[in-house]
């Protein structure tokens, strides 16, 4: 039986975070939040089933790029926020003293100068729930759909 890997280390702009694991509880509500989000993100999406199956099919149709932003928009500043504070929870800097959370549970920031580093505190969202719950969207497909939507419009 292989050992699940607990942390992911990163770099962003010359500082090393290390990322680690949701407790399951947060986890399991994590995927439930973000479903609950993604879903009606993929009714701007005509998805071609076939093409799913094939390595060079094209599996996207047709993309309702403004209907998705639109969509991706309304989630509520609750909903943003329980999201971010939980990832940024699982985050640490990795200083010479030692690792030092990035957000503790009161929901205040630990390291210096990320309060106001928009991009380094959502790279270390974007890489906590990734890291998190790759695995949960990869066993149920929903990995491999996303990561052909994304490649496809990129081209």
């Amino acid at each position: 039986m292989e050992t699940p890997i607990k942390y992911k280390d990163v770099e962003i702009n010359g500082r090393k975070f290390r990322v680690k694991k949701f407790s399951a509880r947060v986890g399991s509500f994590m995927i439930l939040k973000l479903t609950t989000i993604l879903a009606p993100l993929f009714k701007n999406v005509k998805i071609n089933v076939k093409a799913l199956n094939t390595p060079d099919g094209n599996p996207i149709d047709d993309f309702n790029l403004v209907g998705f932003m639109e969509t991706l928009g309304s989630i509520s500043e609750q909903d943003f926020t329980y999201i971010q504070d939980a990832c940024l929870r699982v985050c640490y800097e990795l200083l010479p003293a030692g690792e030092t959370q990035v957000l503790d549970n009161s929901g205040n920031f630990g390291v210096a100068n990320i309060e106001d580093d928009t991009v380094a505190v959502m790279t270390l969202m974007a890489h906590a729930l990734m890291f998190n719950l790759s695995g949960f969207f990869a066993e149920s497909g929903l990995g491999s759909m996303v990561g052909r939507l994304i490649s496809s419009q990129q081209n």
